[in-house]
């Protein structure tokens, strides 16, 4: 029996009740091409009892592992879509990616951080320095949503898309964008099969990634006032994104930015000189990760350059300390890179 199979049975005996389309439903992520390196069932890299327990109870004792309290929907281990995704994410398998602060994985990567950044609670408060967990927001920044409660899987499919770091096409629910490994986004080092902790560091963390195209368009799909459409020189919103540095009207000093030396540009972030590492830039064109880490004039500006999505150490998930008080000697970095006013 093939290796492939022999994955894949332990599913078709625990589908073997359901009714046909449920059982379609389940194989669907079972197929290779469901998950790329993340969660991927074919390639067992995320077993279903990793989240699932097929039998609540067996002979009056419950499963390992199991939060008090169940048994849940769907026969997940834990209440919520937020604990159960922490329960691997919050630092404590190495092999996984950390997302929830305090992070020392990437620490002698290289990087601060992961290309997402991470979050400062576990959830159910409210964080200024990026997006909330399990707290219900009235209003979301340049945006026509309200009363939105965040989990988890509000941007990520646990079960695996062909998309970036398994994001949803369609966040907000109406049409949405992919934004795909090799073709939006390139990586250089995927983790290994199955991930180590080496080799996740290296595949998160925020070097690790290029971009050619769409990041900027998926963030908008919640963030809909910065839309292209909206966030026109007539009736602007926010910084321009998907704009190259170069480009008429932006008054930029390319120069500056190709150089990255002087200032705004430094090694780290929050010490006592001024400058931070270069901030993220789009390369259109770009046709492998190489070619999207050539520094050039007409670099474009997309949301990641400033931000990160999960969060980080500054408010507004900003990866230097505009808005933080005290008069830091980074206040100012990040916009120098490609203003140098």
């Amino acid at each position: 029996m093939s290796r492939a199979m022999t994955d894949i049975c332990p599913v078709l005996r625990a589908v073997g009740r359901l009714s046909t389309a449920a059982a379609l439903a389940v194989l669907a992520f079972a197929s290779p091409a469901s998950g790329v390196y993340y969660h991927d069932l074919a390639r067992n890299r995320q077993p279903c009892g990793d989240c699932h327990t097929l039998h609540y109870s067996e002979e009056g004792g419950k499963p390992a592992d199991v939060e008090p309290g169940g048994p849940f929907q769907q026969l997940l281990i834990r209440s919520t879509t937020t604990k159960l995704c922490l329960f691997c994410h919050d630092g404590s398998d190495p092999k996984a990616p950390d997302v929830l602060a305090p992070i020392s994985m990437y620490g002698g990567s290289g990087d601060e951080h992961s290309g997402a950044g991470f979050f400062d609670t576990s959830g159910g408060a409210e964080n200024i320095n990026g997006h909330d967990l399990g707290f219900e927001a009235a209003g979301v920044p340049f945006s026509s949503r309200t009363s939105v409660t965040l989990n988890c899987a509000s941007c990520h499919d646990p079960h695996g898309t062909s998309n970036y770091r398994n994001v949803l096409t369609s966040p907000a629910g109406g049409s949405g964008v992919e934004v795909q490994m090799a073709r939006d986004v390139f990586r250089d080092v995927p983790p290994g099969d199955p991930p180590s902790a080496g080799d996740s560091i290296d595949a998160y963390k925020e070097s690790n990634e290029g971009y050619q195209a769409a990041t900027s368009l998926w963030c908008v799909e919640c963030h809909d006032e910065l839309k292209p459409t909206v966030n026109t020189p007539a009736d602007r919103k926010h910084h321009f994104v998907d704009v190259p540095i170069n480009g008429a009207g932006y008054p930029t000093d390319s120069a500056h930015w190709v150089a990255g030396v002087g200032s705004g540009f430094g090694v780290t972030t929050g010490d006592a000189t001024e400058g931070v590492p270069r901030l993220r830039f789009q390369v259109i064109g770009a046709v492998d990760h190489a070619t999207a880490q050539l520094v050039a004039a007409n670099n474009e500006v997309v949301c990641g350059s400033c931000h990160l999505a999960h969060g980080g150490n500054h408010e507004m998930g900003l990866v230097w300390p505009y808005k933080d008080s005290g008069g830091p000697a980074d206040k100012d970095s990040g916009c120098q890179q490609c203003h140098n006013y």
